[in-house]
Parts: structure tokens; C-alpha cells; sequence
């Protein structure tokens, strides 16, 4: 129970409470056109019913990058394309002045709830997930927002209900930016918006080498000197780290734990460990790995190891003598 107490309260260290964005009297810490935005009500009001000739945008003045942007929207409309949308990792644009170049939680016309790129790629990069939002917004009426921005993952949700999960494929596009509010143009609308609440993620989402190495051990153990056997008969100390690496052979041998049972009997005096490195993928020429494992060096070094058991090549050996340099 220590240990899960420890872990709520480093998960909860990790991420900010969520700040309000909005105090509900006044447009303090937005800019735009104030004869197209203003406050009613306790909400940011945008548009009007007498038609909106252009899209406009009300932004914050602060950038984010990783974050959990929930909001209240309500959208009425009479003519034209009824819409409006939440930017965010967005900027402004230097022409047309009026418009911003983004991501975009879109809202009304048959597209909320979908994801789309704004004056960037303009298009849509996903649509809400069938069947979840028929049902699930309430036209003409409040509806609940909450956008979470996660590196390249993003995900909507509308009233509560998971509408878009994406994940962005362009190294280039860029991970933070602006949040702004959108009435779109050509059309006769009010959009509304309230209780705008942000809560910031941290903005390196990928564990520094430290923390990487701690999933093997100790990450600050040095490399562990021993004799050479002696004789050339192969013998261990006491309480040495033994690692195997390799590929599919020695995974099998994790889930048998053949090897371990054999040595650790051989040598029950000596009370070695054992730790398996072994991935079935892993080859004499390379050994592929997901996202940061670290080099071998250092994990060997952080799991202690003072012996390796490597078993490579089998299937590498039929290459023929001209992969010898390689092998």
C-alpha cells in the first residue's frame, strides 16, 4: 500500500490543476475584434445574428504544447455554414490578419467533434468516430468540450464521449501554440463559450536517460569488474548478476528457465541472479529496440551484470562466408 501511495502521489505531482482561462467578466488575457467578441452571461460570446462576413478568432495570449483544455460551447445559427471550433497549437496569421493556422476541435454544421487542420493543411484529419456523435451533441444547447493534447496523440471528446484519437505522422508540424476560439463566416451565427479550464502536462512527455535506465536497475552503478576465469574454465563469484542475451532461443528459455535452473543449481553456493535481455527479433548485425531503452552499455551496467551468456547468429551463420566481416 506504501508503494501505491507513493505512485498517486508522483502521478499527481506530475500535472498541474487545472487553471481557468476565462473569469467570466471580462476578455483579460484574450485579444481580438472586440465588435465581434464580447462578454454575456458569464460566457465569450462571438458573432451575430445579422451575419459574420469572415471567420475570427479570439486567442489567449500564451502558448501550450502538452495539455487537458476543457470548455462549455453553444452554437445557434439561422443561415449559411453554421460553425465555429477551438484552436489550439495554433498562431496567427500575418495574411489574412483574421485568420489562424492550426489544429481545430471543430463545433456545428455536421462536424463536431472532428478534428481539422485550419489554413495549414485545410482538411480534415479525422472524423468523429460513426455513430457517437448523433446523439451525443445537443444542438442549440450547452455542450461539454475536452481536447487533450499529448506529443503527436491527440484526443476529442464531446459530452464525455470519445469522438477523435489521432496521432500526427508529420515530424514538422508543430506541438505547441496558441488556443483560440473560432466563429465562422459566411452565415448568420452566435457561438458561445464558458468555463474554459486548462491543465498542463508536462511538456517532455519522454522519460529523461535516468529514468530509462531505472527500469533495468540501478542507473547510477558502474560497470562491475571481475577476474578472468581461471584456466579458461568458466566459474562465477558470489552473488553475480548473470545476463542472458540473445534471440528467440534464449526467450524461450525465459519462459522454461532451463539455463537458470542448471547454473543456479551448479552454483547454489554462489546465490547468482539472472536477468534475461533476450528479443526474439535480435540479430548478429543489429538489435532492434522500441523508443528509449538506452544503449547496451548502460543497461548492463544498471541491471549490475558481471557475466553474459549471448547467443547470436544460428540463422545468420547460413549467410556464407562473404558476411563474415559483418558476422
Amino acid at each position: 500500500m506504501k508503494h501505491l501511495a507513493l505512485l498517486l502521489l508522483f502521478s499527481a505531482a506530475a500535472q498541474a490543476a487545472p487553471v481557468s482561462l476565462f473569469d467570466s467578466k471580462t476578455l483579460t488575457g484574450w485579444e481580438g475584434d472586440k465588435n465581434v467578441w464580447r462578454v454575456e452571461d458569464g460566457a465569450i460570446v462571438g458573432g451575430s445574428m445579422a451575419g459574420n462576413p469572415q471567420n475570427e478568432f479570439l486567442s489567449a495570449k500564451t502558448p501550450y504544447r502538452n495539455f487537458i483544455l476543457s470548455l462549455e460551447y453553444k452554437l445557434v445559427g439561422t443561415e449559411g455554414f453554421v460553425n465555429g471550433g477551438v484552436q489550439f497549437r495554433s498562431k496567427r496569421l500575418a495574411e489574412p490578419p483574421n485568420e489562424m493556422s492550426g489544429y481545430q476541435a471543430d463545433i456545428g454544421a455536421g462536424h463536431s467533434g472532428w478534428l481539422y487542420d485550419e489554413s495549414r493543411r485545410k482538411k480534415t484529419l479525422m472524423e468523429s468516430r460513426i455513430g457517437v456523435v448523433e446523439g451525443t451533441e445537443k444542438p442549440g444547447e450547452w455542450n461539454r468540450y475536452e481536447v487533450r493534447a499529448e506529443g503527436d496523440r491527440i484526443r476529442l471528446f464531446l459530452n464525455g464521449k470519445l469522438t477523435v484519437d489521432y496521432t500526427e505522422t508529420v515530424p514538422t508540424i508543430e506541438k505547441d501554440g496558441l488556443i483560440a476560439l473560432q466563429i465562422h463566416g459566411n452565415n448568420k451565427a452566435v457561438v458561445s463559450y464558458r468555463k474554459i479550464n486548462i491543465e498542463l502536462l508536462p511538456d517532455l512527455l519522454v522519460p529523461d536517460a535516468k529514468d530509462i535506465l531505472s527500469r533495468f536497475g540501478n542507473p547510477d552503478n558502474a560497470a562491475v569488474k571481475i577476474p578472468a576465469f581461471k584456466d579458461g574454465k568458466f566459474s562465477i563469484q558470489p552473488h553475480e548478476v548473470i545476463v542472458l542475451a540473445g534471440q528467440t532461443n534464449l526467450v524461450r528459455d525465459q519462459k522454461s528457465g532451463d539455463i537458470e535452473a542448471v547454473l543456479g543449481t551448479a552454483f547454489a553456493k554462489e546465490a547468482p541472479s539472472f536477468r534475461s535481455m533476450a528479443w526474439e527479433a535480435d540479430t548478429v548485425y543489429e538489435q532492434w529496440r522500441d523508443l528509449n531503452f538506452g544503449d547496451w552499455k548502460n543497461q548492463l551496467d544498471a541491471t549490475g551484470a558481471t557475466t553474459i551468456l549471448a547467443q547470436f547468429g544460428q540463422v545468420e551463420s547460413f549467410d556464407g562466408v562473404a558476411k563474415i566481416p559483418q558476422f
